[in-house]
């Protein structure tokens, strides 16, 4: 299958190589970090349970992403060809590819948060120009992409048609049933990774990929600990936030907005750029053990911390959650 791709991307990295700039442009709106910076703007600014909810897409379709390269094993493009030319540095596998199944996932979900047919129209195009941008960059073959696809557009039907039954689930939980929720699934973001890194322990790196792609890792454990650190964080500081004083009003304010945006931009920046600087970063368990303790505090600082920021510096306001009455009988 590989193999008659080679030929296609090398045709296509050729006719759009004048472009590339714009293909990279396009392909960092698919990138981790472009919705590290969309989804928090939703939360203190838009509407906090639509940018949970876009939360919670992102980071599982990463987290599944990151699981499903590690079975799979699958090269890229400039990995196994040296007439594909490499536009950036990947050491992660390539089936399937993140930008697609991430962009499907978080950007369908966000056409099915706004509900307008112009952002269906305008959204779905987005999510295929990232794809094909991947291939033109030579990073990823087209089954890379298409898989992604597919699988982004499922983890939104399987959400979006279960939603109502999950939110009823959930608001019937207690407080500490809810944080052992989250434990234990954020256990499960790190085990399975693991287990599968375990199983393949004899795996070797094929020579012919090291000699074309340089220094990679595609094995490491670092994208697991991310998304498990954001995970934890993110989802255990909005159920204190919301047991403790309630949920943001994200849609107060019109400077408070910017102001909202720009000091919790700040205090991502801080903790990503300050603790990283100081924690060690290598394979040890104490290097792991850090790598996931930086990023539930990222999480922390954008469900937790700066709302209780924001509402001190008066730029915020937070209301008591009034759970839904159940329908259950009495």
């Amino acid at each position: 299958m590989h193999q008659i791709e080679l030929p296609i991307i090398e045709v296509l990295q050729n006719i759009f190589k004048v472009l590339q700039p714009v293909w990279l442009d396009i392909t960092f709106l698919g990138d981790e970090t472009f919705y590290l910076l969309f989804m928090p703007m939703i939360y203190w600014c838009v509407d906090a349970l639509a940018g949970l909810r876009i939360g919670i897409v992102l980071i599982f379709s990463s987290f599944l992403n990151g699981f499903l390269k590690m079975i799979f094993k699958s090269p890229r493009p400039f990995w196994v060809s040296d007439r594909i030319e490499m536009t950036a540095h990947h050491d992660s596998f390539g089936l399937p590819s993140g930008h697609a199944m991430n962009s499907a996932a978080v950007w369908g979900w966000t056409a099915r948060e706004l509900n307008r047919p112009w952002a269906h129209w305008v959204l779905a195009i987005l999510i295929f120009l990232i794809g094909f941008s991947r291939i033109v960059l030579g990073v990823h073959f087209i089954s890379d992409v298409l898989l992604g696809w597919l699988i982004g557009a499922l983890l939104v039907w399987l959400l979006a048609s279960r939603l109502k039954m999950i939110s009823q689930k959930l608001d019937q939980m207690s407080f500490k049933s809810l944080l052992g929720l989250i434990l234990l699934s954020t256990f499960l973001f790190i085990a399975l990774p693991a287990a599968v890194h375990l199983l393949n322990h004899t795996w070797q790196i094929p020579a012919e990929w090291l000699a074309l792609a340089g220094a990679i890792d595609p094995m490491n454990m670092e994208g697991a600990l991310t998304t498990a650190g954001l995970w934890a964080g993110m989802l255990a500081g909005f159920v204190i936030l919301r047991h403790q004083r309630g949920l943001l009003v994200s849609d107060q304010g019109t400077w408070q907005k910017l102001l909202r945006y720009i000091i919790g931009l700040v205090g991502v920046f801080a903790l990503y750029a300050g603790l990283g600087s100081i924690f060690p970063d290598d394979a040890g368990l104490l290097s792991m053990f850090l790598r996931l303790l930086r990023y539930t505090l990222i999480g922390f600082w954008v469900s937790w911390w700066s709302p209780l920021l924001f509402e001190k510096i008066k730029i915020g306001v937070i209301r008591p959650h009034i759970r839904p009455e159940t329908t259950a009988p009495k």
